[in-house]
Parts: C-alpha cells; sequence; structure tokens
C-alpha cells in the first residue's frame, strides 16, 4: 500500500523546493520544484523522503535538524 496514494499531505511550496508532509505515514518528502512534462501535466521534481521514525530514533539525527533550523 502506498502512503502517498491514500493520504493527503501537507504542502509548502518554498519556489525553490517543495515540502510534503505525511503525517500518517511518518514521511517528509521534499523534492525540486514542479515542472511540465510533454504532455503538459504537472510532475514534481526530484524527490527524497525522510523517515521521521528513523530520524527520531537517532538522536544524532535529531540534533543535526536541531542545528539546521536554529
Amino acid at each position: 500500500m502506498n502512503y502517498w496514494e491514500h493520504e493527503t499531505p501537507k504542502v509548502v511550496d518554498t519556489g525553490k523546493n517543495v515540502l510534503r508532509y505525511f503525517p500518517e505515514a511518518g514521511k517528509l518528502q521534499i523534492s525540486m520544484p514542479y515542472w511540465t512534462n510533454d504532455a503538459g501535466e504537472e510532475r514534481p521534481g526530484k524527490t527524497v523522503t525522510l523517515d521521521l521514525t528513523a530520524v527520531q530514533e537517532t538522536p544524532e539525527a535529531v540534533e543535526l535538524m536541531r542545528k539546521i533550523f536554529e
């Protein structure tokens, strides 16, 4: 079951990145800006997904995230 097909994310577009937060799945996707393909469809740019449970369970990762966002 693909979480992105069953859960509507909270989306924030910064202009340089698009963040999609899936709270039920515990995932945060970070993408490059949307682009339009040859068929005229809007598509997300290259995307990475953070497993937030794994981040929360790793003290070093939590500390790194805190430092980044301070």
